[in-house]
């Protein structure tokens, strides 16, 4: 059971892990030259919570050198109600009372440390105390503090997908459910909305308060909801569509549902960031008359995560046009090629790619085939050997792993005309006149399927230089128009059957996000 804002850290989930991170609370560095972040926990009677506190370098212009590093945590404020273990990454002794647990962290590394909090079955609702944190390295040592609340345990539930569609320039409007899968009332809810600022939240309700660019916004309730109840969202949530979204778009929307307690531990220091709508109550169903209540946390937020998906419809594509590219090499030689593609509009182009719900590594938008007798040295992070028959996790995908025949990539959002190149490294093992690869895009509702298709020749016939292999030289990504003659003539027909046997798929969309932890 992960019940607080660190399974939004570990999940990845964005919008939790990015607010909860900032939120947390910086300690008194005294001393030393870095200070302890940390946040507070609330645990239910008989259950566990993960908890985790980092050191930060207060020196933003020097590299972290922390090096041979130790942490002590004293427990014994919360010992009565509660144990404290260690989760992972560390070294540690462990007592009844405190932990002492060392590591050593490589130049560049900053200690982050996850702890484990089990409730007593014998605690009760309300008992509170603090974990009193020290982290030491090269001598100097900083303190910190990170509260622990036992609460009563309730469980929040949603539905796991909704939808919702509109056209380039209106509204789609989004449906929101929260029910009660536990035994106990839930005093009060907080709905957290993530949107996208090309799909952003537009909503103007005097309970939610929203980031002005509509990417964020919260919504509170203080409904009574009781257990085995659903509750459905007065109104729909209004979700404004930029002019330039591409029809046949998805964008993710997500919904996630927080007790009053846990929201207000976990977004304390986020409430100047967002202002509240002067418009009428967003309200949920059943409402009842507030009574004397105990700290409550959810025991499973994991089920009260939806993931909203608004369609883009109307007449607005977006026309992505594919450039080829060429090298010249000896045998031996590391050649370097850039095929790429243009967004010719008029719609933008979203982010497709990894991180996006349910993507598949046949839906990733551009392909590359590399040109025989060569070998990919190096390839680009945003390019995966493509492997359609494997099971594959766009998480743990091998990104830029070079020596593949074939690459699927994934594209960044881009605007009408901004163009997107795609850079390889290719060994020459064999020189072959015209050695050929293909460079394809495969969007659906493409308007122009003339222009989705590219040559990359290493060792073109022609241009000056007929049938002779260059000086090593590494020729020119931006390719260009090929003479279609000889082998390229059957080069470029071919390109006609890879299109053809591609295919061209709708998109599921959301933005690749890079996060590193270290323990």
């Amino acid at each position: 059971m992960l019940s607080n804002s660190t399974r939004r850290w570990f999940a990845g989930l964005g919008v939790a892990g990015a607010f909860v991170a900032a939120s947390a609370t910086p300690a008194a560095a005294a001393d030393a030259p870095f200070e302890i972040v940390t946040h507070d926990l609330l645990v239910a009677p008989g259950y566990l919570d993960y908890g985790s506190f980092f050191a930060h370098s207060t020196d933003d212009e020097a590299e972290p050198t922390f090096g041979r590093t130790t942490v002590d945590v004293d427990f014994s404020a919360v010992a009565d109600f509660a144990t404290v273990e260690p989760a992972w990454g560390w070294s540690c002794d462990v007592s009844s009372t405190k932990l002492h647990c060392e590591a050593d962290l490589l130049d560049g590394d900053e200690p982050w440390f996850d702890y484990v909090v089990n409730g007593k079955d014998t605690a009760k609702p309300g008992q509170q105390g603090a974990l009193k944190i020290s982290v030491t390295s090269s001598g100097k040592t900083a303190t910190g503090t990170a509260g622990v609340t036992i609460a009563e345990g309730v469980d929040l539930a949603s539905d796991p997908t909704v939808e919702a569609s509109g056209a380039p320039g209106g509204i789609a409007n989004l449906p929101g459910v929260v029910r009660n899968a536990g035994d106990t009332t839930v005093d009060g809810a907080v709905l957290v909305v993530q949107a996208d600022w090309l799909a952003s939240f537009d909503g103007d309700f005097s309970n939610c308060r929203r980031q002005e660019d509509g990417f964020f916004a919260f919504c509170a309730f203080d409904t009574k909801i009781e257990p085995g109840r659903s509750y459905k969202l007065s109104e729909n949530l209004p979700i404004k569509l930029r002019p330039e979204t591409r029809t046949g778009a998805k964008f993710p929307v997500y919904l996630d549902w927080w007790t009053t307690d846990d929201f207000d531990q976990a977004f304390e220091d986020w409430q100047d960031e967002v202002k509240p709508g002067k418009g009428a109550e967003l309200r949920l169903v059943e409402q009842s008359v507030k009574t004397a209540r105990v700290p409550q946390t959810d025991l499973d937020q994991m089920n009260n995560f939806t993931v909203g998906t608004v369609r883009v419809t109307g007449n607005n594509p977006a026309d992505l046009a594919a450039e080829g590219a060429t090298a010249t090499g000896k045998k031996g030689d590391v050649v370097t090629v850039a095929p790429s593609f243009t967004n010719l509009g008029p719609a933008t182009l979203e982010y497709l790619g990894q991180g996006t719900p349910g993507i598949r590594l046949e839906d990733l938008p551009v392909r590359v085939t590399v040109p025989a007798g060569t070998t990919v040295t190096e390839a680009p992070y945003d390019c995966v050997p493509f492997q359609p028959s494997k099971e594959w996790d766009p998480w743990t995908a091998n990104w830029g792993e070079p020596g593949a025949k074939e690459y699927a990539c994934q594209v960044t959002e881009s605007p009408k005309g901004m163009k997107n190149p795609y850079e390889f490294r290719l060994r020459v093992d064999t020189v072959t006149p015209d050695a050929a690869g293909v460079f394809v895009t495969r969007l659906g509702g493409d308007p122009n399927s003339k222009n989705n298709a590219a040559a990359i020749v290493v060792n073109p016939v022609g241009n000056g230089n007929p049938g002779t292999p260059g000086d090593g030289g590494q020729g020119g990504g931006d390719g260009g128009t090929l003479p279609i003659t000889g082998s390229s003539a059957g080069l470029i027909a071919g390109i006609g059957a890879l299109l053809l046997a591609a295919g061209f798929g709708g998109y599921v969309v959301a933005r690749r996000r890079k996060t590193r932890f270290v323990a």
